[in-house]
């Protein structure tokens, strides 16, 4: 299977980038999305529109930050303003989550709002955009898996970050059409991730009483889809520690985060509080 169709059309010049149609897409989903649950379960949907405001702008400045700063001497020391170019690609997930958080975290605070509560309802949205944001990975080609996948692996074009790549390192020559068959990490972590917001959403709606649960759930499964679907891939992804990626090592790091919430959520629901601060 063919894949990679990074730009849609040019129009007066403007490029329209099949990545930054998809996290369009992501955010006004996840906006139409969270506003019918906050309706559904006794939310204020007025507090959608600042909540979302606040994950996208915190999510797109720490996921670009985290980029530019793993690829800084590479991509982006001769030319700094590239760092502003996101219609290029380049986001690093766990960057723009934990800004993200930082910054809903600061709006709960001024709001004096129970934390795990106000985290759980957010936190349902996450995997949703980015399934759209691995979609859009897809179409522009990064973030791509090693060689192989049998039936299931993807041939990117000539010029793709994966024929670069396997060109670098001697597995295809120059003038190769195309790049070897590599398996569909994008694809792979984005099913995963719209399988977890279905989840999440049924257990908002029949459990969020009990704080930090939803929040707990979703650490728990998102690193652990993170930490395997890092295996297979082979895009560079900066340095490794004890062996595995940046990446990795912040899936345990969230995954012992999403362990703590799950036991605090169940001691507070086996002693009947659950105020969720």
């Amino acid at each position: 299977m063919r894949a990679m169709h990074s730009e849609l059309f040019t129009l007066f010049g403007f490029h329209l980038q099949m990545y930054g149609l998809m996290l369009a897409l992501g955010f006004v989903s996840c906006y139409f999305l969270a506003r019918r649950l906050a309706r559904l379960t006794g939310r204020d949907p007025g507090e959608v529109d600042t909540l979302i405001m606040v994950a996208a702008i915190g999510g797109v400045v720490g996921a670009r930050a985290v980029y530019v700063a793993q690829n800084w001497g590479d991509l982006f020391a001769n030319d700094p303003l590239a760092a502003f170019m996101l219609w290029r690609g380049g986001l690093v997930f766990y960057g723009g989550f934990a800004v993200a958080a930082l910054g809903i975290v600061a709006y709960g605070l001024l709001r004096r709002e129970p934390l795990r509560r106000l985290l759980d309802f957010c936190v349902v949205f996450v995997p949703l955009g980015h399934a759209f944001g691995r979609l859009g990975c897809f179409f522009h080609g990064c973030c791509f898996g090693g060689v192989g996948g049998g039936a299931l692996g993807v041939c990117f074009p000539h010029g793709s970050p994966a024929w670069q790549h396997q060109v670098s390192k001697g597995l295809i020559g120059p003038y190769a059409p195309q790049a070897l068959p590599v398996w569909p990490t994008q694809l792979i972590e984005a099913a995963g991730c719209a399988l977890l917001f279905v989840a999440l959403w049924w257990l908002y709606r029949t459990r969020r009483r009990v704080a930090g649960l939803c929040c707990g759930v979703y650490a728990v499964a998102y690193a652990a889809l993170r930490f395997a679907g890092e295996c297979l891939r082979d895009d560079p992804r900066g340095d490794f520690h004890f062996g595995l990626s940046f990446s990795q090592c912040v899936s345990v790091a969230l995954l012992l985060a999403g362990l703590g919430f799950l036991v605090m959520a169940f001691l507070e629901r086996g002693h009947g509080t659950e105020d969720g601060r």
